[in-house]
């Protein structure tokens, strides 16, 4: 049975430089699930390490490797949506991510144990994330507990991936680790807490790494046209345990640097200390994270 750091050692086998085709992805939330659920089965019956002289083994595996490392992030990235919808009266459509501004024109009205269900299902979600990319011998049975339990409306949402090139660039597992050992050498987070959605993918490996919780705010400026942080009653709940704490704010690509300053602002006073970090920090960025796997010059 392969480990996280075989299943992150295959991963090093790709093109880092160019993000995969299998990013590319359109299919129903339910498919995909489904998918991540036959990945694990193979990936898990898979024999490690390869036939040195088997190149199709070895390629047919990290094939399944990079499907499953692409296809796991939606499980967080439905639900946190999701989520979003409900608290904010948003419709959710199969196909649309609404923007928040949008809540004014549709003013949908859910109810109480909708919002709790869809704040206890973003929840589980990273908590199911985490256990398929370790690779848990129960991540299968903890995958299909959670897929009966999402509403008929998530299960048909069609989830969309691009390939998009910082995110793919700030997700390689060994740039990760060499950030884990920065942030371990000059600081103690108890939590990291990461701007979605762009970050999704990186910061389920950074977690594992640091091996501390997660959690994830929505915050895009660029994807999403987000203004500020959506922080819901439901995530300052959840988070509230860590008051006083120490948290890693973490976005995978600095490029101006705004959306972390903004980020970082209105984190902060949740937390007794805050540090951020960053993936890949663009050379003229206004922001210098305190922690960068690398700086990027472009």
């Amino acid at each position: 049975m392969l480990s996280f750091a075989e299943f992150t050692e295959i991963l090093e086998w790709s093109d880092w430089d160019s993000p995969p085709e299998q990013m590319r992805i359109e299919i129903p939330f339910q498919t995909l699930l489904d998918r991540v659920r036959e990945l694990l089965n193979g990936l898990t019956a898979a024999p490690w390490p390869p036939a040195s002289d088997d190149l199709i083994a070895a390629g047919a595996l990290h094939d399944k490797a990079t499907q499953l490392y692409v296809s796991v992030p939606a499980i967080v990235n439905v639900m946190l949506n999701y989520k979003i919808c409900v608290e904010h009266g948003l419709p959710l459509h199969p196909t649309v991510y609404y923007e928040l501004k949008e809540a004014r024109k549709y003013r949908i009205s859910h109810s109480l144990g909708e919002i709790q269900r869809a704040s206890e299902l973003y929840w589980k979600s990273i908590e199911v994330a985490r256990a398929c990319y370790r690779l848990e011998p129960g991540a299968q049975i903890a995958l299909t507990e959670y897929a009966q339990r999402l509403p008929p409306s998530v299960r048909e949402f069609i989830y969309t991936g691009i390939q998009d090139h910082y995110t793919w660039l700030g997700s390689r597992p060994s740039l990760l680790r060499e950030l884990a050992k920065k942030v371990k050498a000059a600081y103690d987070p108890q939590i990291v807490v990461a701007a979605a959605h762009g970050s999704i993918m990186p910061a389920l490996i950074l977690s594992e790494v640091l091996d501390i919780p997660l959690y994830f705010i929505r915050f895009s400026m660029f994807k999403r046209s987000d203004e500020e942080p959506i922080l819901s009653l439901s995530d300052q709940a959840w988070l509230f345990d860590y008051r006083g704490k120490h948290a890693l704010l973490y976005d995978e690509d600095v490029a101006g640097g705004r959306t972390l300053e903004l980020f970082l602002s209105r984190m902060t006073p949740l937390f007794g200390e805050v540090r951020t970090a960053s993936s890949i920090r663009h050379a003229g960025a206004s922001i210098h994270p305190d922690f960068a796997g690398r700086t990027w010059w472009d």
